[in-house]
């Protein structure tokens, strides 16, 4: 079995032993133009916080997604 790649061609997956190195290559990868990338340990992607200013509309959207998901944590009576 391959410790990495996608599943059905799509959602990447990646179970290498995780290291910092690999972590700030991931979330803040200047080299990289793409704001959703393959994620450093697991399944799905990861934002790179490093190109959200050139992809503000997205950037915002995840904030408003973890903000909402945080209150409705919060507050269960408001989640639902």
């Amino acid at each position: 079995m391959r410790s990495h790649g996608k599943i059905f061609g799509l959602v990447p997956y990646g179970f290498r032993p995780p290291s910092l190195t690999r972590l700030r290559q991931t979330l803040w990868n200047r080299g990289d133009g793409r704001f959703l990338v393959p994620t450093f340990f697991g399944v799905g992607w990861s934002a790179n916080l490093k190109s959200a200013p050139r992809h503000p509309l997205q950037a915002l959207l995840l904030a408003a997604l973890i903000f909402w998901r945080l209150r409705a944590h919060r507050d269960p009576e408001r989640g639902r």
